[in-house]
């Protein structure tokens, strides 16, 4: 057989180039895109948002809870433990979690095989997210007993983000902060990386739970408000910018806190 022959008979034989995918290559993209489904979801079921309130802030704080709870499709601490609850608490959690797990992904990513890194940074993500709405749902039994206590949602989210700006006066808070992006050694390949994957997320979520449960228990406590997602999303960016900064601008961001707790108490 002359050597012309014997390349193209290998040819066909030849294993293929294989390149990493999108998802290998850009990780950090993922948790932003769910964050950003998170929302637009959340922004749909709330048509009354972008309504005009005009004469609307002299409807009283109960009143307001329940037009809210009656135009979110299963949302509100009504509707907790049916199955549109649950879907509502998730939705939540993953508009706002999601970009907490920035850090852990890139981290599951680019420690694992590179043919499996987008896997790796998807379990992550996935336990990620559902350790946090198993703990959403936790904390929105306890939003819904604090502010019928108070007998006031706007009071409520309003104390409670007032205890967000004491938390943080912590000098130690910056150190505590680093902390909570420790990585993890992987299992290279089979479904012993995939476990690996699924406890590293929910090891970082359950990390995660000491400076981000009083912004969460915030967000759900206001909810119910007729402007409760506007706050969400302030609690959120608070949040995100204390995370993001490691805790070297508390001062502003407890002083931002302060402020939105103080919006929140002269309107309620």
């Amino acid at each position: 057989m002359s050597l012309l022959g014997r390349v193209g008979a290998a040819g066909p034989t030849a294993p293929r180039e294989r390149r990493p995918s999108v998802l290998a290559r850009h990780p950090g993209r993922l948790p932003i895109v769910v964050s950003a489904i998170g929302w637009a979801v959340l922004v749909v079921a709330q048509p009354g948002l972008l309504e005009p309130w005009g004469s609307g802030q002299a409807v009283s704080d109960q009143t307001a809870s329940d037009q809210a709870l009656s135009v979110h499709a299963g949302g509100g601490h009504g509707s907790l433990f049916t199955l549109a609850g649950i879907a509502h608490a998730t939705v939540m959690t993953v508009a706002m979690m999601a970009p907490f797990a920035l850090s852990g992904v890139r981290t599951a990513a680019f420690t694992s095989l590179w043919w499996r890194a987008g896997r790796a940074a998807a379990i992550f993500l996935a336990a990620f997210l559902l350790t946090w709405t198993v703990i959403a749902l936790c904390l929105d039994a306890v939003a819904t007993a604090w502010t019928t206590w108070l007998g006031s949602a706007a009071t409520g989210t309003a104390v409670l983000l007032g205890v967000c700006a004491l938390a943080q006066l912590d000098p130690t808070r910056p150190a505590k902060v680093k902390r909570c992006d420790r990585g993890m050694r992987l299992r290279p390949t089979g479904s012993e990386a995939d476990v690996d994957c699924a406890r590293f997320g929910v090891l970082t979520a359950g990390r995660d739970v000491r400076f981000c449960a009083l912004p969460m228990l915030a967000m759900l406590a206001a909810d119910p408000l007729r402007a409760g997602l506007l706050v969400m999303a302030a609690v959120s960016a608070l949040a995100l910018a204390d995370r993001i900064t490691a805790g070297h601008r508390r001062l502003l961001i407890a002083a931002a806190y302060a402020a939105l707790a103080a919006v929140l108490a002269l309107w309620g």
